[in-house]
């Protein structure tokens, strides 16, 4: 059975989008923590499972890596809560099983509108797959440590203490596939068949 275009550009941008986000969080663990020589884990194969058995880096964390340094640095944080460390303070269990139901709701939702958008209507599988690929990306990480790994950061001119909530490439991914969603223009025709 072949798949339908849309869901061929899902599967694709999906896979794609999913993989830059684990390995750019791959390397802020390798670049901007000393986690994978305390472990001793030295090649590939044994820094990729150290990745996801290792929990809590935060101690191993080196100075942050300054990209330009009046406004963006790359710095190694975990958050356990969402944006803006929302829900940060719930104790452990209750905050993983929240962002579970979350994210398996907002799967299933995502999946439910795009099976009922038409061929032809690009501008929103791209949105919404961007979002997909976004929760996915974050979801794995509260699976394999129960926190999401953060990295970049955007601050005011030479003013770290004046930041943008670090944030990494999955977090981007929602609020770009969103911001697509908010900016699309509403016309009848770009709305999904009724289901």
């Amino acid at each position: 059975m072949r798949l339908a275009p849309k869901w061929r550009l899902l599967l694709a941008l999906f896979l794609a989008l999913v993989t830059a986000d684990q390995v750019t969080k791959f390397l802020a663990v390798d670049r901007l923590t000393t986690a994978f020589d305390r472990a001793g884990a030295h090649g590939l194969g044994e820094k990729v499972a150290a990745f996801y058995a290792l929990e809590h880096l935060e101690p191993y964390a080196t100075a942050p890596f300054y990209v330009w340094s009046p406004v963006w640095r790359m710095n190694y944080v975990e958050n356990p809560g969402a944006a803006w460390g929302l829900f940060r303070g719930l104790s452990d269990g209750v905050r993983n099983a929240f962002f579970t139901v979350v994210s398996l709701g907002a799967v299933a939702f995502i999946l439910h509108y795009y099976r009922r958008l038409r061929e032809e209507q690009r501008y929103l599988q791209l949105a919404m797959s961007l979002v997909l690929a976004g929760a996915v990306g974050n979801f794995i990480d509260r699976i394999a440590r129960r926190y999401v790994i953060d990295f970049v950061e955007w601050y005011w001119w030479n003013r770290p203490d004046i930041r943008w909530p670090t944030f990494n490439v999955a977090d981007s991914l929602i609020v770009v596939g969103v911001a697509l969603l908010m900016l699309q223009p509403s016309r009848p025709a770009d709305r999904p068949d009724p289901v």
